[in-house]
C-alpha cells in the first residue's frame, strides 16, 4: 500500500470560528482529502490592531476573534496573521505580506513532518506564496483556480506580474471549469500545465428529501446577494411570471458576506419592494448549509442567474438533491447544465429567464430525481474529484 502523502493546503478562503461560511467550497474537498492524505491547513487572516468591536470598526475587529489555530472536521487549521491595508489599497503587496505572515507557521509544520506537496487555492496571493515555499522546500505545488482571470481582477497592479510566473512554476493548475482554463491560457499562454478539476459535490450531504416531493411553485436562489449574481434580473423575471399569472414563489437564501457589499443587498431588497412582488419573494437571509440542502431538495427549480460564474457549485448541489436547474451562459454553468438537467439562458435577459423558469415549473415530470442525482455524482461527485486530485499529487511527486 502506498504511504499517505503529507499535504499542506494554503488558502485564505477557508472557514473559521468567526466566518464559518467562508470558503466552504475549499473545506469540503479538503476534509474528504484528509481521508487519503495527512493534511494541514494554513489559512491566514488579516491582522487587526485593538480596535473597538462596534460600529463600523466591527468589520475589522472581528478578525481578532479568529483563534490562532483550531481543529475543524478533524483537520488542524492554523490562522497566522498577515498585514493588509483597508480594502484593496495594498493588494499589489499582499503576496509578500502573506508569505511573511505564514513563514514561521509553515516552516514549523514542515520541520515537524516534511510535506510532500503544497496545494494552494487561487493563484493570487495563495499560489504565489505556495511557489515561494515549494522552491524553499524543494517540493512540487499545485493550484486550484476558482476564479477566471478576467481583467477586472487580473489587471490590478502587480497581480499578473506575480501570478503568471507562479502559474508557470506550478506542477499543475487545476481550473474548476473549462471556461476558467481558457482565461488562464489567454494570459499565460502555453506555459502552465492546466487540468480541469471541478468543485466536487458531497452526495451524502446534498440528497433528495425524505418525502421525495417538490413544492410545485417554489424557486430557490442560494448565494451572495450581489449584482454579479444577477439577483436583480431574477426579481424582474419573477415580475414577468406574475404578469403571466404563473404560480411561482422565489426564496432568496443568502446575504452579503462582506460589509462593503451590504449596499448591494439593500438595493436588491428595495427592488423587490419597488416591483411590488409581495409574498412572491421571501428573503431568508444567510442560512446554515444543511438548511440550504433541505430547501434545494424541496424546491421545483434552483436558479443561478449570474453575470459571471467560474463554476456554479450551487447547480451541482441542486442536481445532487434531484432538483433541476436554470442558469445563465456566464462561464462555468455551460460545463454543468444540459437539456437533460435544466436550461441555460442569456445573461441579463429577464424575459428569457422567466420563460425558462416557467417551462421547468410547468413540466416537473420532465426531470427525474434519480437521473439528475446520478448525473451530478457521476461527473462532479466529491469522491471522484478527490481521487483524481490524489492521483495528480502522486504524479507530480513522482
Amino acid at each position: 500500500m502506498a504511504r499517505r502523502l503529507r499535504v499542506l493546503v494554503l488558502s485564505r478562503s477557508y472557514p473559521n470560528a468567526v466566518l464559518p461560511e467562508l470558503g466552504l467550497w475549499v473545506e469540503r474537498p479538503t476534509v474528504r482529502l484528509s481521508e487519503h492524505c495527512d493534511v494541514k491547513v494554513v489559512s491566514p487572516v488579516p491582522w487587526c490592531p485593538p480596535l473597538p468591536d462596534a460600529g463600523r470598526l466591527a468589520r475589522y475587529a472581528r478578525f481578532r476573534r479568529v483563534p490562532p489555530s483550531e481543529r475543524r472536521n478533524g483537520i488542524d487549521v492554523a490562522h497566522p496573521r498577515l498585514l493588509v491595508g483597508p480594502g484593496s489599497s495594498l493588494y499589489r503587496f499582499e503576496a509578500r505580506a502573506y508569505a511573511a505572515g505564514v513563514r514561521r507557521t509553515i516552516e514549523r509544520l514542515h520541520r515537524e513532518a516534511p510535506f510532500d506537496v503544497l496545494h494552494a487555492h487561487f493563484i493570487y496571493p495563495d499560489g504565489v506564496v505556495a511557489a515561494h515555499f515549494a522552491r524553499r522546500f524543494g517540493i512540487p505545488f499545485v493550484v486550484s483556480e476558482h476564479a477566471p482571470w478576467w481583467s477586472i481582477w487580473f489587471d490590478r497592479p502587480g497581480v499578473a506580474a506575480a501570478a503568471i510566473p507562479a502559474a508557470n512554476k506550478a506542477a499543475a493548475m487545476l481550473a474548476v471549469s473549462p471556461s476558467v482554463a481558457e482565461t488562464i491560457r489567454a494570459h499565460a499562454g502555453d506555459g502552465p500545465r492546466i487540468e480541469v478539476v471541478p468543485v466536487g459535490v458531497d452526495g451524502d450531504f446534498f440528497k433528495p428529501g425524505l418525502n421525495g416531493g417538490r413544492r410545485p411553485d417554489q424557486i430557490l436562489f442560494a448565494g451572495i446577494l450581489k449584482y454579479v449574481k444577477g439577483v436583480d434580473v431574477l426579481l424582474h423575471a419573477v415580475d414577468r411570471l406574475a404578469e403571466k399569472g404563473v404560480p411561482a414563489r422565489l426564496l432568496v437564501a443568502g446575504g452579503s458576506l462582506y460589509p462593503d457589499t451590504l449596499w448591494e443587498e439593500r438595493e436588491i431588497r428595495e427592488l423587490a419592494t419597488t416591483l411590488d412582488l409581495g409574498d412572491r419573494v421571501a428573503f431568508l437571509g444567510r442560512l446554515r448549509p444543511e438548511e440550504i440542502a433541505r430547501l434545494m431538495a424541496e424546491s421545483s427549480v434552483v436558479v443561478l442567474p449570474s453575470k459571471l460564474e467560474s463554476f456554479g457549485a450551487v447547480l451541482v448541489e441542486a442536481l445532487a438533491c434531484g432538483t433541476p436547474v436554470v442558469a445563465t451562459r456566464c462561464g462555468g454553468p455551460e460545463s454543468i447544465v444540459t437539456d437533460d438537467v435544466g436550461e441555460l439562458v442569456p445573461v441579463g435577459d429577464a424575459d428569457a429567464l422567466a420563460d425558462a423558469l416557467g417551462r421547468v415549473l410547468a413540466r416537473p415530470e420532465r426531470f427525474d430525481r434519480a437521473q439528475l442525482r446520478s448525473y451530478a455524482l457521476s461527473r462532479f461527485g466529491l469522491d471522484s474529484v478527490v481521487e483524481r486530485t490524489v492521483e495528480l499529487y502522486r504524479e507530480v511527486i513522482g
